[in-house]
């Protein structure tokens, strides 16, 4: 099992570190049928996942932290902010009809994951996201 993580500013500008990091580690990630698919959607997922953190999480001098935890059989990607938190399965669907800006975060992160689930915490607000694989 790898674990890497990294903690950042909870600024919006906190994306230009991640977006290296998110890169670097799932081109860690074993060979998967549609392994070039799965780190797209992943990249995806994670910068969706982040920037609500970072858009929702925003306290003065607070920290953001993205984690991600590779075995052979999947990947879970956390995100910890200190913002007030929320539940992800009180979201309501996009408007397709309307097509608006924004709003499509956490119905992506639900389609393409497996699982999402929030806990609060002690530490902070997590977003936990996981993806199973079948390895080659």
């Amino acid at each position: 099992m790898l674990h890497y993580s990294i903690e950042m500013p909870c600024l919006l500008e906190s994306l230009r570190i991640a977006a290296p990091f998110t890169d670097a580690v799932l081109h860690e990630l074993p060979d998967v049928p549609e392994r070039a698919r799965l780190i797209h959607d992943l990249t995806l997922v994670s910068s969706e996942a982040l920037t609500n953190g970072l858009r929702h999480g925003e306290r003065s001098g607070a920290q953001i932290r993205l984690a991600y935890t590779l075995n052979p059989y999947g990947i879970v990607i956390t995100i910890t902010d200190h913002g007030v938190g929320f539940d992800p399965d009180a979201v309501e669907l996009p408007d397709f009809e309307e097509c608006p800006e924004g709003g499509y975060g956490i119905y992506i992160m639900k389609t393409i994951m497996d699982d999402m689930r929030y806990e609060k915490t002690a530490d902070g607000n997590n977003l936990i996201l996981t993806k199973s694989w079948v390895v080659r």
